[in-house]
């Protein structure tokens, strides 16, 4: 949500500067911010949709992980038996009782789902 405020505050400063600033800009640089808004608009749509996209698949991997399900991450296989999700970082971190893979950090993002 507060993304969203965020990209508002940059939409309504860049109106507000087109707004204000009207009879000093002419009629060349009215449209360089009329594009450089709806840029921003189109951009922010676009960065909001691939991080709520990158977030339900987190999620799911993390579901998966929490029910017990083995997920691959650099080709390994992870499992709660072996390693804790720590939320601070978002990664998966070896046990102690895990000596092969000792001290072992895995960022979800290189994760997905067994059965993809």
């Amino acid at each position: 949500m507060s993304k969203i405020l965020f990209y508002l505050l940059i939409i309504l400063i860049l109106l507000l500067i087109t707004l204000m600033l009207r009879k000093k800009l002419g009629s060349k640089t009215k449209p360089f911010f009329v594009i450089l808004l709806l840029a921003t608009i189109i951009f922010s749509v676009f960065f909001e949709i691939q991080n709520i996209k990158k977030a339900e698949k987190n999620r799911e991997i993390l579901t998966a992980f929490n029910q017990g399900k083995s997920i691959i991450c650099k080709d390994l296989n992870i499992s709660n038996d072996y390693f804790n999700y720590e939320f601070g970082t978002a990664s998966f971190i070896s046990k102690d009782n895990n000596l092969s893979f000792k001290s072992l950090i895995i960022d979800i993002n290189h994760c997905r789902l067994k059965n993809d």
